[in-house]
């Protein structure tokens, strides 16, 4: 975060990271576990650069039908190690740095937005106009610092993995959902 980070630059980094997942429907989790190999019904990422301690960096998604959790993990984690081996190129940089910081903008299109984020930086420490420059640090996000975080940031003695198996009820499989249901969750 930026209260905890050891590079000023590391929490910028993290963000494109971030956004080279999980960045709408181009993004690499998307294009690649749910539409491509199909093993995801829903992948996605979480990080918070304004949090007052240090924060996870969390990978979450719901196994397709057909796939196990298993199966998904070991997609995750080939997403993480092909960002900590080869560097984005610089085409696919361009585009999520445009992407990220577009959000920004049109967050702060939002009343209650900017309270939260001027909140925010102030309650963690950081003073409100922390971010006044993070347009300009995202841009400023190289290949090599997005490699270099996730080598950092994203590896086995770090990680901690939650598998949540729903149980049957009371010895039964579930009810199937309604019809109208039925389309919403495909």
């Amino acid at each position: 975060t930026l209260k905890t980070a050891t590079e000023a630059w590391e929490p910028y980094a993290l963000a494109v990271l971030e956004g080279l997942l999980d960045g709408g429907t181009s993004a690499r989790l998307s294009r690649n576990l749910i539409r491509g190999n199909q093993v995801a019904a829903s992948a996605g990422t979480g990080y918070s650069l304004t949090s007052r301690l240090e924060e996870l960096f969390v990978l979450a998604g719901t196994p397709a039908p057909g796939h196990t959790s298993a199966e998904l993990e070991n997609a995750l984690r080939a997403e993480v190690l092909r960002l900590r081996e080869e560097p984005v190129s610089a085409d696919e940089l361009a585009r999520v740095v445009a992407q990220v910081v577009a959000a920004d903008v049109y967050r702060q299109d939002s009343m209650f937005y900017q309270g939260m984020r001027l909140g925010t930086l102030e309650t963690v420490g950081l003073g409100w106009n922390k971010l006044d420059d993070y347009v300009q640090r995202v841009q400023a996000v190289t290949p090599e610092q997005v490699r270099e975080v996730a080598r950092k940031y994203l590896t086995d003695d770090r990680l901690t993995v939650a598998t949540l198996e729903p149980l049957p009820l009371d010895g039964r499989r579930p009810s199937p959902s309604p019809p109208a249901m039925d389309h919403a969750l495909r």
